[in-house]
């Protein structure tokens, strides 16, 4: 629903306009501005407000439309304030019907087009009429929004800063500095500027004390924050994003705006989790799908579940293993939105984590060659995507789990599932090479040790060979990390291939 705020003297001459369309009056509200007009602006979202014979698109500060901003005021005439309004609601045939001939379907058509990221006339922005100070400010906001949302081959990031700057700049007032500001950040962060948008987003937050643009910025500082997150994780960041989601989540609930609440829930979920609140950060994140669901935010959906189900998993490896089947349900749930043919590389990564959690489910014995088929079922699409050649960082990822997973796997008469590991660690360490990857390597090496003392051997013979192969990846292990428990896991293989050695030349003695 559209809300129109607007004057006692103005509330007949809007009813008159609005009546015009047949029921139109289902879809707009019209309030009479009074005393508790900003609960109302949190609350449901205003976007127009209608002063005298004019009107205005109130700013968006809640994501709802492209922040493309219009002409202001607009003149309150038939064509404009109903093609105004149908466009708002995205009735654009309508809209277009109203605004044939009028300059401000030119403006429509660029906003949508910078909507869908289409290619779009930049003379069109250009040519804009420049006769107050908010239209030299709107100009410049505008040519920043579209040379960072309109479609090009390769985004020309110094000329998108420095149109967003001169906006900034040229704001005629602190409300529309914020809104750029906001805007300007996310692009930031688009661009992995994280501490550039956190610094930004500080200082907006110092001028203003209305809640809904303040909300709106914290939303964005939370982001900013989140992807500052790495392990080992710092107490100041983790405490200042407690704080922050706390403030944050309380402006959201209490106003009912349940798709910004659902995804900082998600955040809140994440964070609950690094401090060990395994029964909170499941709270957080059941409410987050609760409020993304009754918001229709299908996507964002499958996002939480796909988050529930890591939350899960991590949780069942932690000595909690009747979180392992939860773990597979809010996957299988994910797949639901991800699939093969709308989203191919989510689909895969699930059936990544589909395939470690198969692998690890614990069954009865005779359930297990089940679990078994479906785990390799599981990594088998998830390498069908990523391949060696277009994403070897993740195919050697994969083929490291996959051969984990095989090591779990009910043991076949006729098959050794360590040779088939042995092999799939090899195809990993072709990727994780000592130069680019040495960590990633030495965890491949250790993995690739363990699976050679099982491997089988015919006639329990000594293979000098695999002896030898076995002895170099110990030794290389400690040539390319200093972490202390992997240096130790490699003495330890080495100390055992020594007593294998002295044990096959005492045999061969006898």
């Amino acid at each position: 629903m559209l809300l129109v705020l607007t004057q006692i003297n103005d509330l007949a001459t809007v009813n008159q306009l609005i009546n015009i369309e047949d029921r139109l009056s289902e879809l707009v509200e019209v309030i009479v501005d009074n005393e508790q007009i900003h609960t109302l602006i949190a609350r449901k979202k205003p976007q127009l407000i209608v002063n005298g014979r004019q009107f205005q698109i109130a700013l968006d500060w809640y994501n709802q439309m492209p922040p493309y901003l219009f002409p202001n005021p607009l003149p309150l005439s038939k064509e404009v304030f109903l093609g105004t309004i149908f466009g708002l609601l995205g009735n654009l045939e309508k809209a277009w019907n109203y605004l044939e001939g009028n300059s401000l379907l030119t403006e429509w058509d660029t906003m949508i087009r910078i909507l869908n990221s289409y290619p779009i006339d930049f003379e069109i922005i250009k040519n804009q009429k420049i006769i107050s100070d908010f239209d030299q400010y709107r100009y410049l906001h505008n040519l920043a929004i579209a040379y960072n949302y309109a479609y090009f081959e390769k985004h020309n990031i110094p000329i998108i800063k420095q149109s967003y700057l001169q906006a900034i700049e040229r704001a005629t007032s602190h409300e529309y500095k914020l809104f750029t500001t906001k805007h300007f950040a996310n692009f930031l962060l688009d661009i992995g500027q994280a501490t550039e948008a956190e610094k930004m987003l500080k200082e907006a937050l110092q001028i203003t004390n209305r809640e809904d643009v303040k909300a709106s910025l914290q939303f964005d500082l939370v982001k900013a924050l989140m992807s500052k997150l790495a392990v080992p994780y710092q107490v100041e960041l983790v405490t200042e994003l407690k704080k922050l989601l706390w403030e944050c989540l309380q402006f959201y609930e209490k106003n009912q705006i349940w798709a910004e609440a659902g995804i900082l829930l998600i955040d809140a979920s994440f964070i609950a989790n690094i401090d060990n609140s395994f029964s909170e950060s499941l709270g957080y994140i059941s409410k987050a799908i609760k409020y993304l669901e009754s918001e229709d935010l299908t996507e964002l959906v499958g996002e939480a579940y796909m988050r529930k189900g890591t939350l899960l998993y991590s949780w069942s490896k932690n000595g909690n293993p009747q979180f392992y089947r939860p773990a597979l349900e809010a996957f299988q749930e994910a797949l639901r939105t991800f699939t093969k043919e709308q989203a191919p590389e989510t689909f895969a990564e699930i059936h990544h984590q589909l395939g470690i959690l198969y692998a690890e489910m614990p069954d009865e014995d005779k359930k297990r060659s089940v679990w078994a088929a479906l785990s390799s079922s599981s990594f088998k699409e998830a390498l069908a995507f990523y391949t060696k050649e277009a994403y070897p960082y993740q195919y050697a990822t994969i083929c490291n789990n996959y051969a984990n997973a095989i090591t779990h796997y009910p043991q076949m008469k006729k098959g050794d599932n360590y040779q088939k590991a042995l092999d799939l660690y090899k195809e990993a360490l072709d990727i994780r090479t000592a130069q680019d990857f040495p960590f990633e390597r030495a965890l491949t090496l250790i993995n690739f040790l363990e699976a050679s003392w099982l491997v089988g051997n015919e006639n329990d013979t000594f293979y000098q060979e695999r002896y030898e192969e076995m002895l170099e990846k110990a030794m290389e292990i400690k040539n390319l990390v200093s972490d202390e428990k992997l240096i130790a896991e490699a003495n330890r293989h080495l100390e055992d291939l020594k007593r294998l050695e002295k044990k096959v030349v005492l045999h061969l003695l006898k």
